[in-house]
């Protein structure tokens, strides 16, 4: 403490008078002009309340900091002071003054007139007739000295500070704001946001104590009529109306703004009966394109499926897959709404109609040509790791929907379409259990058996012989069988495993990536709520579910998961291959591996595509043989790119990996 003047003394904070310590935030010093105590206030509940009026300067020079004072002032009182009166301040010579009272006062009530009370009998008063207040005043001329800003502080409440009726009157905490405010961006409603912030703060107190009163702080704990409000207004500021022109203005602008950012790109279509549009909202974000460059299998293979119910108005979601060590990630998706609404779109060539039957089908498969056509205005360049929007990738691997199917033959005629192997047994199993097919239950299990012979068949002549005893042993008994299996039969080189063996499908024969990731989508990204519009379903995509697929790359790149990968990926018994035996040929990655049951049989293994000349290993699937061989490449030329579990450990994967999940 430093003496100035006769009636004025300097304090440092920890130097104050103990009650002064209780209101004046920290951080400051103070010039004490005046401190008057008075007699204590006893309360009803005989709790004796300190009284006392200060007069000081402190050593701040600008009204921003001014501000920044009086919130920690109120942060550190634990009390709330609304402006009393405005000041409009004229010429140079005052920058900042205010004049508060405390929210318990009878002025709150003066400015409210003779409004009728909505609980009058509520034990919940907050007019006490305080008397307490502020005046804060900061002028050019005190600029020179080192202490220009001046507070009068009355101390004089006539109510329990802390207690949780008065701590129920706080006004909420801009950065309270902010977090809930976040909440309902992550897709949370008011009762799911109350609760998980509650949650967080019961996690981050030290102590019963602590909860106690951080529970009772509205300033720090809003009550529910306050979140409710507070989402209503984030809901129309951000979200706009749940349908209708204003919902699709505001949607176009997000999504004006999105391709602004440069973060990803997207394509809307908006609903229109009139003319006959339907609703149409492509996403490629900024993850997806660069899964689309660095990603291999994203030119091998893509998965597609559509689910609906993310939002009241039932739009559905087509999502566009591909896999790898990592599992599945996405390439691209598009929203449509559930009407058909549409007219022959330009993106049919008179070429194709010979596919369409009749118009009702042309009028639902132009629609899904026409979302994939979109879609593709908005593909990378280097789409499908270089094989380029037109082109797409080799294969597609879909459910047996024939609008799907055959759109995504009219916009990518050169990609292979396969069917998932389990939807097609499913089906199958359905059919001949259904009684008015006819089939003895006793025959039921030896059809269904023989159907998985004739699918997994290795080869051509298996296929064919399995079908042939198929005949004999059914096809007299049972004609609804005969004629059902015939159509089947017809279109086996989408289903039967046999026509798979050279195709880059990794051992991947059905759709079960696509349809997990529908279950993040509905679990994780969307919270298993609703969205409000399809404005929010937007969010959801290019945000959460951008940030889910991140953090997931990264794990794969930090080796967290490695042991899971392992499992599925890593075939084993390749240590069994003796790695004395494997031999380079003259071809770059190519070598000559060692069967492990006839060590005079070899088998050709290329390591940068990931094939093998094995059974298991023509469609890129991993084997010992390829593992091995992997193994051996990466000793002696360094990491190779074979393999997705070798690819996934491998330090250059690792790096690949989070060059994925964030730009470079």
């Amino acid at each position: 403490m430093e003496s100035v003047h006769d009636n004025l003394q300097i304090f440092s904070w920890i130097s104050l008078p103990e009650p002064l310590k209780s209101i004046l935030p920290q951080g400051y010093t103070y010039l004490i002009k005046n401190f008057n105590e008075l007699p204590p206030y006893q309360t009803s509940e005989n709790f004796s309340i300190p009284q006392f009026e200060l007069d000081a300067f402190v050593d701040i020079n600008d009204k921003e900091k001014a501000q920044e004072w009086f919130l920690a002032f109120e942060s550190h009182t634990k009390t709330t002071m609304p402006q009393s009166k405005g000041y409009r301040v004229k010429g140079n010579q005052v920058l900042f003054r205010e004049n508060r009272h405390c929210i318990h006062s009878n002025k709150v009530k003066e400015k409210q007139g003779n409004r009728e009370t909505k609980l009058p009998q509520s034990s919940r008063a907050r007019n006490t007739g305080c008397t307490a207040g502020i005046h804060l005043r900061l002028e050019r001329w005190r600029l020179e000295t080192n202490y220009p800003f001046k507070i009068n502080i009355r101390f004089t409440h006539n109510h329990m500070i802390n207690s949780a009726e008065s701590l129920s009157f706080r006004r909420v905490n801009s950065e309270v704001r902010k977090n809930i405010l976040e909440l309902f961006k992550d897709g949370h409603s008011p009762a799911s946001a109350k609760y998980s912030y509650e949650d967080g703060l019961h996690l981050s107190a030290e102590n019963d104590q602590e909860l106690v009163e951080l529970l009772a702080d509205r300033s720090k704990n809003p009550d529910y009529g306050y979140v409710v409000r507070l989402f209503q207004e984030y809901r129309e500021n951000t979200l706009g109306s749940p349908n209708g022109k204003k919902m699709f203005e505001r949607l176009g602008e997000v999504v004006e703004n999105y391709n602004l950012l440069g973060n990803g790109k997207a394509v809307l279509q908006e609903f229109d009966a009139e003319v006959g549009k339907s609703f149409i909202l492509c996403i490629v974000t900024g993850l997806m394109c660069r899964i689309h460059e660095k990603v291999p299998q994203a030119g091998e293979i893509c998965y597609m499926d559509a689910s609906a119910s993310f939002e009241p108005l039932n739009t559905s979601i087509t999502l566009l897959y591909t896999s790898c060590a990592a599992g599945a990630l996405p390439l691209g998706l598009f929203i449509t709404s559930d009407e058909l609404e549409i007219t022959l779109e330009k993106a049919v060539s008179s070429n194709n109609y010979a596919y369409l039957r009749n118009y009702k089908f042309l009028k639902f498969l132009t629609n899904k040509n026409h979302q994939l056509n979109l879609l593709k205005t908005i593909l990378p360049p280097h789409a499908f790791y270089g094989r380029g929007a037109q082109v797409g990738p080799a294969v597609f691997l879909t459910d047996d929907s024939s609008a799907e199917r055959n759109a995504l033959e009219l916009c990518w005629p050169q990609g292979i379409r396969l069917l998932c192997t389990f939807h097609i047994l499913q089906a199958f199993w359905r059919w001949i259990h259904d009684s008015k097919h006819k089939i003895n239950k006793e025959d039921r299990v030896l059809i269904m058996g023989k159907m998985k012979k004739i699918l997994y068949a290795q080869s051509d002549s298996e296929m064919n012989m399995n079908y042939v005893e198929f005949k004999q042993a059914f096809y007299n008994q049972y004609p609804l069988l005969r004629n059902h299996f015939k159509l089947l039969w017809e279109r086996r080189r989408f289903w039967a495993l046999s026509f798979r063996s050279i195709l880059p499908i990794r051992g991947n024969n059905t759709n079960n990536y696509v349809e997990r990731s529908f279950g993040i989508l509905k679990d994780i990204i969307f919270s298993r709520t609703q969205a409000y519009n399809s404005v929010q379903v937007f969010q959801f995509i290019t945000e959460n579910m951008e940030r889910f697929y991140k953090r997931r790359l990264l794990g794969i790149a930090h080796q967290r998961p490695s042991h899971t990968i392992a499992k599925r990926f890593f075939c084993p018994g390749w240590e069994s291959v003796n790695g004395n035996g494997i031999q380079q040929t003259a071809i770059e990655s190519e070598y000559l591996v060692p069967s492990t049951k006839d060590p005079s049989s070899f088998y050709v293994v290329n390591s940068t595509i990931g094939s093998c000349s094995c059974p298991v290993g023509m469609t890129g699937t991993p084997c010992h043989v390829s593992q091995d061989s992997s193994f051996y490449a990466s000793l002696r030329t360094g990491p190779s790119s074979q393999g997705q579990i070798l690819r996934a450990k491998s330090p250059n994967e690792r790096l690949e990996n989070c060059s994925v999940a964030e730009w470079k």
